[in-house]
Order: C-alpha cells, then sequence, then structure tokens
C-alpha cells in the first residue's frame, strides 16, 4: 500500500498540482516554493490528530490568482473551493486495507482508493444568501462522507522544520517513545514485574528512612495543612517512583552517552533529530504489527538544518531507500546532500511562475534502467545541486565547469543571481541528462565541443555538430540545435578560448608560461608572432599539469567568452 498521487487545487500558492508520488518522495524547490504548504495540504487530508479548527480554512488560504482582476475579489462570496485529495494504491492483497478504504474505493483495475479534503460552501442554504463555508473529507468516486476512523489506519506524523525535539520526547502525549513503553509494559512477564514492584518498595522505603527525606515529608504535609485545614488537606508521600511496575515502565526517561546516563538536553540537535528518527520509525513498526494502522506516512519538513552532511547522506540513505509498503515517507528539503542520496524518481521539483506553484516529477522522464543508474551515480552531492537550479548548463567536463562561471562575469552575468547551476557530465552523453532535467521543468542549454577529425572529409560536419543534431532528434523537437539550447564550438573549449582574442591568446600564454619548464617557455615566446594550432596548445597544456589545472588559474583572469558560450548564456537568460 502507497500513496501514488496528491492534487492540490486553489490552496495557497498551489494552484493546480497534480504529483504522481513514489514510496519515497523528496521535494525541492526555491524559498516560499510551497514545500511546506504541500505537506500541511496532504495533513489536512490525513491527519486525524490536526484540531477540526484548523480545517476551517480561512480566505488567505485560498490561492491569490483567483479573481486577480478585481481588487476586492472575495474567493468565498464566489462560491470558489479548495479542493486536496490523495490515492492510494497497492492494497489489494491487504485486508486490514481494504476493510479501512472501503468507502473510498475506486471503480478501478488495478484496485484503487481516493481521499479528498474539501472546503466549500454547503450544498444546502437559502436563495440569495452567501453559502456558508463548511470542510469535508469524502472518499470514492461518489464522494461519501469518510469519518475519522479510516484516516487512523493511514497514519500520518509529520515532522516540522523547527521542532523541539527534546520538548517533544518528553511529552507524554507527543512523544515517539510512549508506544514503545507501552508496548513493553503490556509484554512484561508477571513474575518478573512482581521483583520489580518488591525492589521498587524497599528502594523508596529507605530513601524516605534518611531524616533530610523524612523532615522534608513532613514539612510539606504539615504547611497544606495548615493552608487548607483536615478537611482539604491532600495526603502526600515522597518517592523515586511509584511501585507500580507498569507505571515504572511507561515512565522511564532516555538518557544519552551510556553509563553516565546524561540528559537529552546535554545532547546536541542533530543528534536528538536522529534519535527521534529512530524513535518514531520503532514506534510505527509497533503499531503496524498490531494492526492499529494500515499505513504509515513520515513527513519531514527541512531535516538537514542541525545535521552534519554525512549525517544527512547516512541517515537519508537508509529512509529514502528502504521504502517498505507499509511506509510512505516524503521529504522536503533545500539540501544537495539529501538529494543526491535519493533515488533519482523520486526527486519532485516545485518552481514558482508568476503566482502560483509548478510542480514535475523527474519519474516523467523516460530513461532506461541504465540511464537511471547513470543518474544515480551522477547525482553526488556537489552535482545534485542541479535539483535545486532555476536553469541549468551541462558542459563536458571539468575546465567548462570552472572556467563559464568566470566566463559569464565578464558578460555581467551573474549565474547566482540567475539561478544557473554549470554541471559538468564528464562526457558527450548529454541526452539522458537533458531529459532528467526536462522532466523535473529546469530549463537547459548545452554546449559541447566541435571535435573536428583531422583526416574527415571536408564536406562532413565535425563530429560535436552531428552530436548536436542528434540530440535534437533524440529530444524530439525539429529545427536547428540552438533553437533549443544546443550550442557547439569550433575544436575544443579550451582552444575556442584561447582563439576568441588577442587578449585571450596574451592571457593564455601568460598562465601557461607560469606552469611549465623554462624549455617550454621559449615555444610559448615563439607563439606571439605564430600561432600555435589545437594539437599543439592542447600538448602544451598537458604539459602544464592537465585542463584542470590550467582552468583554474585561467579563471582568475579576465577573459573574452568564445560566441558559442556566450550564446549559451544569454539563451538561459532569456
Amino acid at each position: 500500500m502507497r500513496i501514488s498521487q496528491l492534487t492540490v487545487q486553489n490552496f495557497r500558492n498551489l494552484a493546480n498540482i497534480n504529483l504522481r508520488l513514489e514510496a519515497g518522495a523528496v521535494i525541492v524547490g526555491e524559498n516560499r516554493s510551497g514545500k511546506s504548504n504541500l505537506l500541511h495540504a496532504l495533513r489536512l487530508v490525513l491527519d486525524p490528530t490536526m484540531p477540526n479548527s484548523d480545517r476551517r480554512l480561512r480566505r488567505e488560504d485560498f490561492w491569490d490568482g483567483l479573481g486577480k482582476d478585481a481588487n476586492d475579489y472575495d474567493p468565498q462570496a464566489a462560491g470558489e473551493s479548495i479542493t486536496i485529495s490523495v490515492e492510494i494504491t497497492d492494497f489489494e492483497d491487504e485486508p486490514t486495507a481494504l476493510v479501512a478504504l472501503k468507502g473510498a474505493l475506486l471503480k478501478t483495475d488495478p484496485i484503487r482508493a481516493r481521499l479528498t479534503f474539501r472546503w466549500g460552501p454547503a450544498d444546502t442554504v437559502e436563495e440569495g444568501a452567501q453559502a456558508p463555508y463548511r470542510w469535508s473529507i469524502v472518499g470514492g468516486e461518489n464522494e461519501a462522507q469518510v469519518g475519522g476512523d479510516v484516516r487512523e489506519y493511514l497514519f500520518i506524523a509529520y515532522l516540522h522544520a523547527l521542532r523541539d525535539v527534546q520538548s517533544d520526547i518528553r511529552n507524554w502525549r507527543r512523544s515517539p517513545l510512549r508506544r514503545l513503553l507501552e508496548a513493553a509494559a503490556a509484554a512484561a512477564p508477571k513474575e518478573a514485574l512482581g521483583g520489580v514492584e518488591q525492589a521498587m518498595t524497599e528502594a523508596n522505603a529507605q530513601l524516605n528512612q534518611l531524616e533530610v527525606i523524612e523532615q522534608l515529608g513532613t514539612r510539606i504535609s504539615a504547611r497544606t495543612l495548615d493552608m487548607v485545614g483536615d478537611q482539604h488537606a491532600l495526603e502526600t508521600s515522597l518517592a523515586a517512583a511509584p511501585p507500580d511496575p507498569v507505571r515504572l515502565i511507561r515512565g522511564m526517561k532516555l538518557f544519552v552517552d551510556g553509563p553516565a546516563q546524561r540528559d537529552l538536553g546535554s545532547a546536541s540537535l542533530g543528534t536528538l533529530n536522529v534519535l527521534y528518527l529512530a524513535l518514531l520509525e520503532l514506534g510505527l513498526d509497533q503499531q503496524l504489527l498490531e494492526n492499529e494502522i494500515a499505513h504509515a506516512v513520515i513527513a519531514v519538513d527541512e531535516p538537514e538544518a542541525h545535521l552534519h552532511p554525512h549525517l544527512q547522506r547516512l541517515v537519508f540513505r537508509r529512509l529514502l531507500n528502504e521504502t517498505p509498503r507499509t511506509i510512505t515517507k516524503i521529504v522536503t528539503t533545500q539540501s544537495p546532500y539529501i538529494a543526491s542520496v535519493a533515488p533519482p524518481r523520486s526527486l519532485l521539483v516545485l518552481r514558482t511562475t508568476g503566482d502560483q506553484t509548478l510542480a514535475a516529477a523527474a519519474a516523467d522522464a523516460s530513461l532506461t534502467e541504465l540511464e537511471w543508474d547513470d543518474i544515480g551515480r551522477y547525482l553526488d552531492a556537489t552535482r545534485a545541486e542541479l535539483v535545486f537550479a532555476r536553469r541549468v548548463l551541462f558542459v563536458e567536463g571539468y575546465a567548462e565547469q570552472v572556467m563559464v562561471p568566470a566566463l559569464a562575469r565578464g558578460l555581467d552575468l551573474e549565474l547566482d543571481k540567475l539561478g544557473v547551476t554549470v554541471c559538468a557530465i564528464h562526457g558527450t552523453h548529454f541526452s539522458t541528462y537533458v531529459r532528467f532535467a526536462a522532466a523535473l521543468g529546469i530549463p537547459w542549454a548545452v554546449v559541447t565541443d566541435g571535435d573536428p577529425g583531422d583526416d574527415e572529409d571536408a564536406d562532413s560536419p565535425p563530429a560535436g555538430q552531428v552530436r548536436a543534431t542528434r540530440l535534437v532528434e533524440t529530444i524530439g523537437a525539429a529545427g536547428s540545435p540552438e533553437q533549443h539550447g544546443i550550442f557547439c564550438g569550433t575544436t575544443t573549449f579550451e582552444y575556442d578560448l584561447f582563439q576568441a582574442s588577442a587578449e585571450n591568446q596574451a592571457t593564455c600564454r601568460m598562465v601557461l608560461a607560469d606552469l611549465v619548464t623554462p624549455r617550454q617557455q621559449v615555444v610559448l615566446e615563439t607563439w606571439q608572432s605564430t600561432t600555435p594550432d589545437c594539437a599543439e596548445f592542447l600538448k602544451m597544456i598537458e604539459r602544464a599539469g592537465g585542463k584542470g589545472r590550467f582552468a583554474q588559474r585561467l579563471a582568475l583572469r579576465k577573459l573574452t567568452a568564445p560566441e558559442y558560450v556566450a550564446a549559451a548564456l544569454q539563451y538561459l537568460k532569456a
């Protein structure tokens, strides 16, 4: 059983969202793109612990785009509705789930169920009067009223971004430890509990034999008697804990640092967050084992705030890749470390466009299993930044990745302000990556080398141009490569950069001179009068330590961008 679809209409900045969800979904997006709103929408449908008063939405909860041409537009006076639907699949062989969802089933094969939250005008109202607004949760195609018991079987555990983990663990009503202690108390053998009760009774008696404890107990009783008299005085006693073993187990507390048994307040916020997730998972496992719930949803809002990068990868690699059918996991994040360990199919991007948010799912990309594996290996913590980008420029190698931002600054373009990420794919196999970016709704461009062959027919196009043309065909488009954001150089990136201007040539000679031997410096002197060919230039770069070292030094200088690189950057800016 899993949640397979989430649809939201007219809720805050989520005007019309329809998302296909994987068992472990990772939602990324810029600030204010609607990540937290999406989780709140999910809670409106599924969370039985949410007070009914929180489901009574307000005028400001409607999408601002409704009636945007009218300054005094009131969506409720106009009869607008907010609708949030959740579709559930893969439960045909789960009896508990079938019983729980019987009122929400759809007439489909395979079987599915739908739960819908609606905030809208009441059906019955006197003619001419404005209908009062009410919330309802309905199920199935007939939209029959659904009771809270159904949503109790679909339990949602929501962890908001700025949670106080220490307080939540200590609070008996909210603590994820509560379920575990109650189960332990119920399962403890009675013969063992008898010994615990006797030991605790003796321990309390020994404590009360201490003179200072005995005096304190006497003073408390005397003071309450003095305050309210015999008729109202409380009968008090001091004890380390009640001798009842069941109450003892339920009252146990967590400590950290082993034998030192330090209070939770001494642990770091990151450690407490890991502990909380562990307790939460164990508690949900217990509820599922006892058939108290049919399915659990763990929804975590931006968990990276207090976690070291290594912990982010460790915790969420496990959380997102181990997805049993009984648990759906949804995480919103702005961390490339979490995105890098998520299954690529699970990535969802929210993007603000105008006055609403658009959503895109990586799973919509038409990729083979081998290509999905390539994407999974590619998205390390650095490259995973591409899923957070407004636009992405794919380049062949490290040299372009280092140099293009510097060249952009020479064109008065600040890539960070434009939200452009430069991603090196370390090859020329762009097809997989552009389809992945397109599925996520990320505008992209490609910069690739011309790669003319030494022995090619003079009438044959260079290998780079052939590559660009084939890429246009792969994405199912027509027209020139440049029309679709694919820009091809003349030779290689380094030599095209060298040839872009006389100033570039002088700068390249100066940088190379600092990196090569005196003998090679003599050769560089001859370049002032005789321009080297591409092969000679690349050979000198290799002797200077390679393309990466050359690019790092060159990026510190002011250079003119080759025309095709400048065209790619302007394409992304538009």
